[in-house]
């Protein structure tokens, strides 16, 4: 409807254009070219319901498992610290008791704390920050103290350097228990703990995994779980494993050096007897495991060359499996676990990272392990294109030929990732290449293939499959596999990403392979190192359902980085945590204020930032590229339904350049909007004369939503001649 029900010959009309919903924002093209409903910046914002445009919620910290283990700046240097007098315990709290001698001690400093004998996993000794109780006083905070200390030689001085004492999370993932309800954890692998955070309790509480002497994890580490086992790999060393007791809070190393061939098993007389079709043979420390599949070696009432997977195993000493008939006698027979194919067996080849698929795990074949158990040899083999598959549920046995792979050989290119795909297809990201080995559950009739070879994967966590579509950063982008039929996939030929070249060109690709991803609530995660930055400091946000990328999200601190993402929980504590490799856990978007709670520093405390939001509209034009006038805006805004909202507002104009301010929600509505307000309210830009014009909201309390907007103006330099 026209704003007037006539105009004069010389009027000049009103010509209004509007945005009634917003799904996505697009920084590719100009401004002026896009269409109704995209934007042109969005930062920290959700396009979620309606079509409003809302500031994201906050993120919360879950847990800082890890004390400081290093120097904490600002630090000071305590040369003349008094002997101790006593201490207490109470908790996780000790308190240090210097007599009638001033300790001399800044309030909130770090000190190094040494002379304690403990008991437990933890260890109340070295760099604490401490808490100036009393000239005579401090106290200092033992996360998760599992015993009480006794005094050995207690001492108090200033804060050490010790390299190996500093505990940064160099990988995360989720694990499920599997014997308690598979219970939910975000797991913590630092580089001389690892901690098990429950997602499911609000205290946070954290299980303390401990490695075996003198191992630690350096940075670039990788953890999965699998066959209901925690792995650790680090590339060129051995790997680490857990079983996933929460009882037994210890890793292992996994089995190294060369590997023993199979032995008979069943040495013992009449070891084996059949009752009801199951099988119990007794043979003293068989070592077998539940899946690994034996053959008949000798038997009298059993086909030799039968082949058996073992389904238990009661004890060191005895283990079963079932046939198809009854034999109540007892037999003398004997087994063997199933020998190589190829070139013989060996152990796990210390990858730098795996992936369980078809209840195999499958790793980079780049060294080879020989030695002695326990003090392998590890050589690097120099091959970075070849990949190797374990035998089933058996992480620990590796078929060299029949199990191994290599792709593109001669050619610069080298594994990056594999992702589990259909039934019996495993996909391989190359760097400049893609891959899929098919019929991968029959190794000796597998075989591979080339999907393509004009596009690799920048980095291994990045890959995500979303329905028929397989995610994953490359060197132009984020591009997708898709999904031909059931058993086919074909890259696309234009990225995903196209529509944020802009953002994509800002991408440092020096350390772009650190790049990490999730898939949750219909959105695709990716953390990246945006603007030179050499860690991942910004996530960009693909919205499936509006099929548009919605939103380039950041914390309001420099020394914030992404470094690990995991999708974890239950129920409502299911969601996106964020890990922080120097301060801990926090889960994303769980804050219904515009506020981030975060840590930055081990051992340092909580800071809280205002989220820094703000949405750029398309430039409009009102379909012309002459000059106007520009007149009014309306705006309809609503406020959250937790907090009372407020935004500053801006226009900025294009030719004649320039930016407008238009007050804030507050000055035009004469308060902040209420919870769950919404309002329609008006303003003027005082005619100012530009060829188009962008609005600006950017958020200073609340999350308000964007719900509409609509401006209006006039053509200008009309001429007053008639044209016959």
């Amino acid at each position: 409807m026209a704003r007037y029900s006539s105009y004069g010959n010389l009027d000049d009309r009103i010509v209004e254009d509007l945005d009634q919903g917003f799904v996505g924002f697009n920084n590719r093209l100009r401004p002026d070219q896009l269409r109704p409903g995209n934007l042109a910046e969005s930062n920290n914002g959700r396009m979620d319901v309606n079509g409003e445009w809302q500031s994201r919620k906050g993120i919360e910290i879950f847990s800082s498992p890890f004390s400081a283990g290093v120097f904490t700046l600002p630090f000071y240097l305590y040369d003349s610290i008094p002997a101790v007098s006593s201490f207490t315990r109470v908790g996780d709290l000790i308190t240090i008791d210097f007599g009638t001698n001033p300790h001399g001690i800044i309030d909130g400093t770090g000190v190094n704390i040494s002379g304690f004998d403990y008991t437990g996993l933890i260890n109340p000794n070295g760099n604490f920050i401490a808490n100036r109780v009393s000239d005579y006083v401090i106290t200092y905070t033992v996360t998760g103290l599992d015993s009480a200390p006794t005094n050995n030689s207690l001492a108090v001085t200033g804060m050490k350097l010790d390299v190996t004492a500093g505990n940064f999370i160099e990988a995360s993932c989720e694990f499920s228990d599997p014997n308690n309800d598979s219970e939910s954890y975000v797991t913590c692998v630092a580089t001389n703990s690892t901690v098990l955070v429950k997602t499911a309790d609000s205290g946070a509480t954290t299980v303390i995994l401990t490695y075996p002497t003198g191992e630690t994890v350096p940075q670039g580490s990788t953890v999965i779980q699998a066959f209901n086992k925690l792995y650790i790999f680090r590339k060129g060393q051995i790997a680490m494993e857990w079983n996933g007791d929460i009882s037994s809070p210890t890793f292992s190393l996994v089995a190294n050096g060369n590997y023993t061939q199979p032995v008979r098993l069943g040495d013992g007389g009449n070891n084996t007897v059949i009752s009801n079709g199951v099988v119990t043979v007794t043979s003293t420390a068989h070592g077998l495991s539940v899946g690994t599949s034996i053959v008949v070696t000798e038997s009298s009432n059993l086909t030799v060359g039968s082949a058996y997977t073992v389904a238990t195993v009661p004890d060191v000493d005895t283990f079963t499996f079932y046939v198809q008939h009854d034999d109540v006698a007892s037999h003398n027979n004997h087994f063997s676990k199933i020998t190589s194919q190829g070139l013989g067996f060996s152990h796990m080849p210390a990858p730098e990272f795996g992936t369980y698929h078809q209840r195999r795990l499958i790793v980079p074949y780049q060294y080879d392990v020989t030695g002695s158990s326990g003090s392998a040899t590890i050589t690097n083999r120099d091959i970075v294109d070849e990949a190797l598959f374990s035998d089933i549920l058996d992480a620990d046995t590796y078929d060299r030929i029949y199990g191994q792979f290599r792709f593109n050989a001669g050619t610069a290119d080298h594994i990056v990732g594999f992702h589990s795909f259909s039934d019996d297809k495993l996909v391989v990201f190359n760097r400049n290449s893609i891959h899929i080995v098919a019929n991968s559950l029959a190794l000796g009739n597998s075989s591979s293939q080339l999907i393509t070879n004009e596009v690799g994967c920048l980095a291994r966590d990045s890959v995500q499959q979303v329905g028929n579509n397989m995610i994953f950063l490359s060197d132009n982008g984020v591009y997708g596999l898709n999904f031909i039929d059931l058993y086919n996939l074909r890259g696309q030929d234009v990225p995903l990403s196209s529509s944020i070249e802009g953002t994509i060109k800002r991408i440092n690709k020096a350390y772009a392979h650190n790049a990490k991803s999730v898939y949750f609530n219909n959105r695709y995660y990716l953390a990246v190192p945006l603007d030179g930055s050499t860690t991942n400091n910004a996530l960009i946000i693909y919205n499936f359902i509006n099929k548009q990328w919605e939103s380039i999200d950041s914390i309001d601190n420099s020394n914030w980085e992404y470094s690990e993402l995991t999708v974890s929980g239950e129920g409502d504590n299911r969601g996106v945590y964020a890990i922080n490799r120097n301060g801990g856990v926090h889960k994303y978007e769980s804050r219904v204020d515009d506020r981030d709670r975060y840590i930055v520093q081990v051992g340092g405390s909580i800071t809280s930032n205002q989220i820094p939001s703000s949405v750029t509209t398309r430039m409009f034009n009102l379909n012309s590229i002459d000059r106007k006038s520009w007149n009014n805006f309306d705006i309809h805004l609503q406020s959250s339904e937790d907090n009372v909202s407020d935004a500053d507002l801006q226009a900025i104009t294009e030719n004649i350049d320039g930016i407008i301010d238009l007050g804030s929600i507050s000055d035009l509505n004469g308060s902040n909007l209420g919870i769950d307000e919404d309002v329609s309210l008006r303003g003027r830009f005082g005619n100012k004369r530009a060829y188009g014009l962008q609005f600006k909201l950017t958020t200073t309390k609340g999350r308000p939503r964007l719900r509409a907007l609509k401006v209006a103006g006039n053509m200008t330099f009309k001429s007053l001649n008639k044209a016959e």
